[in-house]
């Protein structure tokens, strides 16, 4: 059997990004006649990953599983990111200059689809290598902030130049934001004909996020029924803005009367013990949590003990909120979402309709949204109605499976 789309980039090695994958049919979308297809979903597709990746600081080591129903190659991964030149070959996988010819002829393979950023090494030699097989080549960008802002000189050519190399290899483009399409088409020649799409690399799995889930998180971590329960869960580190919060939180504790409740941080990164140092200076030992990083499959449960979701993020190093899943999965479970208004987060998180966005490194302005929401259950509840529905209608796996089949489908 033909498979005519080839998917490669590390992100897919994380379960949770695979799994939208795992919403393709073994025939073509409703939106696609059969006119459009030959075939369709699983059957189109062979996926090319690292056998084993590495994140968080070494704490999670994902070994590729292989699935029955899906074709996957694992290969190994020559860097799994950081600074310096590795970090320009972030998840590149050696091995794909041999296999993919293989797959090429064995079978009739078309496309490949590289979820990588134009601004990687490892991105150029897939679209190369893609090119000398004759193939179709579409990568990823999350980009959302143009390279002026925060690089010049020779950094800013040499960056400019791998994306403008890599544009020149591409068919396609995924974007996943609204912003990074702006960029994508200030950076490509005026001749350079692109197909975009706008879409994250994956959805929500709104099927495991949703309300109404029973959860003993309030016993396990000794919140009290009465207490309010304010959460963040995400990388500690200093662009998640998170000693923004806990300065927001002792206001909260100072000068509102809103007095009874727990602030849960969830996660791991450079930031953890300045963050709990920060804890202990504000006194605050007995009303915040930390907890190191969970599973994904735990944070259903979690999400539906809180009342209220923050995620204060913060510009940092020409870096901003590509996308915001932690957001998207709060919004799934109900939860009123407070954040700022940084990079891509408005494309998440509709302001007064499924949470509150302020400016970011702003603790007043913070406090003041956590206080709104956590004053009326009412208002909290719509917030949290709306939210659901705006991330299932907008995010959910099944909605993001059909918008990357359907583009792929049209370069074949």
């Amino acid at each position: 059997m033909d498979k005519p789309i080839i998917a490669t980039g590390h992100p897919y090695a994380f379960p949770y990004y695979f799994r939208v994958f795992e919403y393709l049919k073994n025939k073509p979308p409703h939106s696609l006649s059969e006119a459009e297809s030959e075939c369709g979903g699983k059957d189109d597709f062979i996926f090319i990953l690292p056998k084993l990746w590495v994140a968080k600081r070494g704490k999670v080591r994902l070994k590729l599983e292989q699935k029955p129903e899906f074709t996957i190659f694992g290969l190994p991964a020559a860097s799994y990111g950081g600074h310096g030149i590795g970090g320009l070959f972030k998840g590149w996988l050696p091995g794909i200059v041999f296999l993919l010819p293989y797959l090429k002829l064995k079978y009739k393979s078309k496309v490949l689809y590289s979820c990588s950023e134009p601004n990687l090494l490892t991105t150029f030699f897939n679209g190369i290598i893609a090119k000398l097989c004759g193939m179709k080549y579409i990568f990823f960008t999350w980009q959302n902030v143009v390279p002026e802002k925060y690089m010049s000189g020779l950094k800013l050519k040499v960056y400019k130049t791998l994306v403008k190399f890599n544009l020149r290899l591409a068919d396609g483009v995924i974007c996943g934001n609204h912003k990074a399409v702006q960029i994508i088409e200030e950076l490509k020649s005026k001749k350079c004909e692109l197909r975009i799409l706008i879409s994250p690399i994956a959805g929500v799995d709104t099927e495991k996020f949703r309300p109404s889930i029973v959860s003993n998180w309030r016993e396990k971590l000794g919140v009290k029924s009465e207490e309010k329960l304010i959460l963040f869960y995400g990388a500690l580190d200093k662009r998640k803005g998170l000693n923004v919060l806990i300065d927001a939180y002792k206001i909260l504790n100072t000068r509102y009367e809103i007095l009874d409740t727990k602030l849960i941080i969830i996660g791991t990164g450079p930031e953890q013990e300045n963050l709990k140092l920060l804890t202990t200076h504000y006194s605050l030992l007995t009303k915040v949590i930390f907890l190191d990083w969970l599973p994904n499959d735990q944070l259903p449960a979690l999400l539906n003990t809180a009342d209220v979701f923050v995620y204060p993020s913060v510009p940092s190093g020409g870096w901003e909120e590509q996308f915001g899943y932690a957001m998207a999965e709060a919004s799934a479970c109900g939860v009123p979402v407070v954040a700022t208004h940084t990079g891509s987060i408005d494309e998440v998180v509709r302001d007064g309709e499924t949470g509150l966005l302020v400016e970011p490194n702003n603790p007043e302005r913070l406090v003041e949204a956590i206080a709104k929401v956590l004053s009326s259950e009412n208002f909290a509840k719509q917030m949290g109605e709306k939210g659901r529905e705006y991330v299932t209608q907008n995010f959910s796996h099944q909605i993001i499976t059909d918008k990357i089949y359907n583009f792929l489908h049209k370069f074949l």
